[in-house]
């Protein structure tokens, strides 16, 4: 009975006060009242009676039952009002005046009930702000529900972003508002240092190798910046394919790369370092170094952002210092031997003339020096041999 109007309790009740009706006519005429003298125009009356009497019944009843419907809904939309988490007030449609605040909308602005009924909806919105809620109530003030995002100021002064739905009710006089609060502050601030850090990575970007690329988890999009295309040949056509099929890595290194992106999804990490090899659209490979940062949403990673660096340059001059290295290394180790051979017969030529009676003390000297000269070279030459071996070994 919560739901009908007042003339489907009307209808109701007279189909109810109908069929009483008909019960009594029926015993009326069971009991023979038109055979008594007179009979017939007391049955009339009494018939007249009692429609008169039931209408007024049904009436009664009807009207009542509609109050009571009325007062019961009126308190479970006031509970409803009053108990909502969001927000939420009503104001008259020329005013703007506020006829009624909830809990929530007291506690979100910092204003008392009794402070909010003294005053209207432009109180609560910055100077700048009030014209334009003018003209947006009057171009789509009974067109639409939703209004965007709007700034509102709270009793401290503070200015913060908002959500609004509104509902038109034309059943208070003069027509009212019905509307809803969703503080979005937090998060248009959050969406502001996104969009300032990926401006100044864009920058940094111009003076460096490094693209940024953006990529919503949720959704599964891959956005890159200013520099991706340049740097590795592709165009936004071509550059559409799965993020998590990874085909633009070499390879021998995507599974690699896929599954240290997925540890770090799967144990929630903030950030992740890889390098790799990424083929580029003409089919040359580059080496890169892949930075990515994991932004959360009540614990759940959904987002990164991360910053592509062109480290091919760096890794091949690497690899060529490797190689020379290794050159050096042979080369050393090629010498040392070569040199060990006939030091090492000049040590016995000098061991064979000491041997020989040398008379001369001066000659004797001079042989001296020479094999302690020799000696001191062939130790240089075994220490050069010892740390070539030792090269060989490791690089092997």
């Amino acid at each position: 009975m919560k739901n009908l109007s007042l003339f489907q309790i009307i209808v109701f009740c007279l189909m109810v006060g109908i069929v009483c009706l008909l019960l009594f006519d029926s015993l009326l005429q069971l009991f023979s009242f038109a055979s008594i003298p007179g009979g017939s125009r007391n049955i009339s009356f009494s018939r007249n009676f009692l429609f008169l009497f039931v209408a007024a019944v049904i009436v009664c009843f009807a009207v009542g039952l509609y109050k009571k419907v009325n007062i019961s809904t009126e308190l479970n939309y006031q509970q409803l009002f009053n108990g909502s988490p969001l927000p939420m007030y009503v104001m008259t449609k020329n005013t703007l005046k506020f006829l009624a605040v909830n809990d929530a909308m007291a506690k979100l602005y910092g204003f008392t009930e009794a402070e909010f009924l003294n005053m209207t909806a432009f109180d609560i919105r910055p100077e700048a702000e009030r014209e334009r809620v003018k003209d947006f109530l009057e171009e789509f003030g009974e067109l639409t529900n939703e209004s965007g995002r709007w700034l509102h100021q709270k009793k401290n002064g503070d200015v913060f972003f908002v959500q609004i739905n509104f509902h038109y009710v034309p059943s208070i006089a003069k027509g009212a508002y019905l509307v809803m609060i969703t503080d979005i502050d937090k998060s248009i601030n959050d969406e502001k240092k996104i969009d300032d850090l990926l401006h100044l990575y864009e920058t940094v970007n111009k003076a460096t190798n490094d693209v940024i690329w953006d990529y919503n988890l949720v959704n599964d999009e891959l956005t890159w910046m200013q520099g991706y295309f340049e740097t590795y040949g592709y165009t936004k056509e071509s550059s559409s394919n799965s993020f998590w099929a990874m085909q633009k890595i070499h390879p021998d290194d995507r599974e690699r790369v896929q599954e240290q992106f997925k540890s770090v999804l799967k144990d929630k990490r903030k950030d992740w370092l890889s390098e790799y090899r990424y083929t580029c659209a003409d089919g040359s490979v580059k080496y890169v170094r892949d930075r990515g940062y994991v932004i959360f949403d009540q614990g759940e990673p959904v987002r990164m952002i991360g910053a592509l660096q062109d480290i091919d340059q760096q890794k091949r001059f690497e690899q060529q210092l490797l190689s020379q290295n290794e050159q050096l290394k042979e080369i050393a180790w090629i010498h040392s031997h070569q040199l060990r051979r006939p030091l090492s017969n000049i040590l016995g030529l000098i061991e064979l003339i000491r041997a020989a009676a040398v008379e001369d003390c001066e000659l004797r000297e001079i042989i001296d020096l020479l094999a302690v000269s020799s000696k001191e070279l062939d130790d240089a030459v075994i220490l050069i041999n010892r740390e070539a071996m030792e090269g060989r070994g490791s690089a092997q």
